[in-house]
C-alpha cells in the first residue's frame, strides 16, 4: 500500500502533470499496462513532481488473507499521516461493500485512538484523479526493485518518507 502526500495548494497543478502522461484513450496509468519505455518516462515525470512524498507498508511476501493485510497496511499509513498533519485520504474506489469495509476499518480505528475524528477518507475511481496513479507507480517501482530491476526505485527513492513493513508482516 502506498499513500500520496500531497499539499492541497500544488494538487490541480500535479494532476495537470500527471494527465500529460497518459496516451490517447487511455483512461488511467497503470503499472502493469505500460511497456518498458512508458515506464521509464513515467517514473522520471513523477520523480520531479513537487512538492510530494510518498508513504509506503507493504507485506514481504504474498499473503492468502489479502483483506486482513490490507488493513493492517492502511492502520499503519493512516497512522503515519496523521502524525504527519494529514486529515483528508482519498482511496481508489474498489467495490462499494469494499469501500464500506474501509470506512467501517476506519471507524474502528477512531475507536481504537489509532487516529482522530477528523481523520477522514473518501473514495474515489482511479480514473477520475490522476493524483491516485502515483500509488500504484512507487508500488510498480518497489516490486521491480525486489525482482531485481533498481533503476525505477533509484529515481524515485528520494521522494519516499517512509517505506517498512507493517506489524505481522511475513
Amino acid at each position: 500500500m502506498c499513500a500520496a502526500v500531497v499539499p492541497e495548494d500544488s494538487a490541480e497543478e500535479l494532476r495537470e502533470q500527471l494527465l500529460s502522461l497518459r496516451l490517447k484513450g487511455q483512461i488511467k496509468l497503470h503499472w502493469t499496462d505500460e511497456s518498458d519505455a512508458r515506464r521509464k518516462k513515467i517514473v522520471a515525470a513523477v520523480s520531479e513532481l513537487t512538492p510530494m512524498t510518498a508513504v509506503v507498508t507493504h507485506m514481504s511476501q504474498r499473503q492468502n488473507k489479502t483483506e486482513r493485510f490490507r488493513r493492517k497496511c492502511l492502520e499503519t499509513i493512516y497512522y503515519e499521516l496523521a502524525s504527519m498533519g494529514v486529515r483528508e485520504v482519498v482511496c481508489e474506489s474498489r467495490m462499494p461493500t469494499q469501500n464500506q469495509k474501509d470506512v467501517a476499518h476506519l471507524v474502528a480505528l477512531r475507536g481504537q485512538k489509532v487516529v482522530d475524528r477528523d481523520f477522514t477518507i473518501s473514495h474515489c475511481r482511479g480514473g477520475d484523479d490522476p493524483l491516485l496513479w502515483i500509488p500504484d507507480i512507487f508500488l510498480g517501482a518497489i516490486n521491480a526493485k525486489h525482482l531485481g530491476h533498481d533503476a525505477y526505485y533509484e529515481a524515485l527513492k528520494d521522494l519516499l518518507i517512509l517505506e517498512r513493513t507493517t506489524p505481522d508482516s511475513a
